[in-house]
């Protein structure tokens, strides 16, 4: 799940094989679906994200593919593209997906493969591949400056890259070797990222350093499927769980600041540009949407699929 520019907020998701837009107002009683689409109908799409003027979206999953879309609806093709050379050639489920800050043209991959690889857009190709991971790799991302790219894995291990030369600048492992499912970075700061996982535990990392910054241990129940900085002030970082609890806490003051639940349990999470709004999704097919200046329960509470997980 993923959001657009506050001016305009499109939220992207995506349940099994589809896609969709939804562009949502609490004033609004209209469809907030604004597009609809599957870009391999049959094949699950495992991430989903806004390139960075959110123009385009894209998508990847099990058809072991790259879609792109602009957001009224014109498919863009997908890569590898068909007939490409054996290095473009991929055989794994894409697991995420994450386009660079500062501009649409590179879009980074991670799946089953165990290997990130860095795509160019504009000529279609593969043109980097990013190795050192032994599990699947279950989350890959720029930091703010297209300096470094984080990855974690199904192992417990974070990757920091170095874009510039392709080695690995640090090889970092879960405290607890807890498997790791999603990671952030801050979009003010370059060397802060978070990461969480299945024991439920988040951990602050300086990226210059070895070790976690600040740890809040087990804070989640049970796993942890969305992890985001506040775009705004990233003290500020949110976080949701399979035990139906969405946390905000503050890193200057090591606490939870916010604890709000829900009837089932969250499955993603994304902050608008702007930091006010924060959209959950769940495993029952609904997303709401809190504002996090105001009281902790829904602002608007939407219908985005019959069932399963956003």
């Amino acid at each position: 799940m993923n959001f657009s520019d506050p001016s305009g907020p499109l939220l992207a998701a995506c349940v099994g094989e589809t896609v969709k837009l939804f562009q949502v107002s609490a004033e609004s009683d209209r469809d907030p679906c604004t597009l609809s689409y599957s870009p391999s109908p049959g094949s699950h799409v495992n991430s989903v994200k806004w390139n960075h003027t959110n123009l385009v979206v894209a998508s990847a999953g099990d058809d072991k593919r790259i879609s792109l879309w602009r957001k009224n609806g014109e498919s863009l093709g997908a890569i590898p593209v068909s007939g490409a050379d054996s290095g473009d050639n991929i055989d794994e489920s894409i697991s995420a997906i994450s386009f660079s800050n500062k501009s649409a043209r590179y879009i980074c991959s991670g799946g089953s493969g165990q290997v990130v690889r860095i795509w160019d857009l504009q000529r279609k190709r593969c043109i980097k591949w990013l190795r050192g991971h032994t599990d699947t790799i279950t989350g890959a991302m720029y930091n703010c400056k297209d300096e470094h790219l984080a990855s974690i894995s199904l192992k417990g291990d974070l990757i920091l890259h170095n874009l510039a030369s392709g080695a690995r600048a640090s090889e970092l492992k879960d405290p607890n070797e807890q498997v790791l499912r999603v990671l952030d970075y801050s979009r003010i700061s370059r060397h802060l990222l978070v990461t969480a996982g299945d024991d439920g535990s988040i951990h602050l990392w300086d990226s210059t350093g070895r070790n976690p910054k600040i740890s809040w241990l087990k804070l989640h129940s049970a796993p942890t499927t969305g992890i985001s900085f506040s775009p705004s002030n990233d003290k500020i970082i949110a976080s949701v769980g399979l035990d139906k609890k969405l946390y905000t806490f503050d890193s200057g003051s090591r606490r939870a600041t916010s604890c709000i639940s829900f009837e089932a349990p969250f499955s993603s999470l994304a902050f608008r540009d702007d930091g006010l709004i924060l959209a959950a999704g769940t495993n029952n097919g609904r997303i709401v949407f809190y504002d996090v200046r105001g009281k902790p329960q829904p602002i608007i509470n939407l219908r985005a699929y019959n069932t399963s997980e956003v």
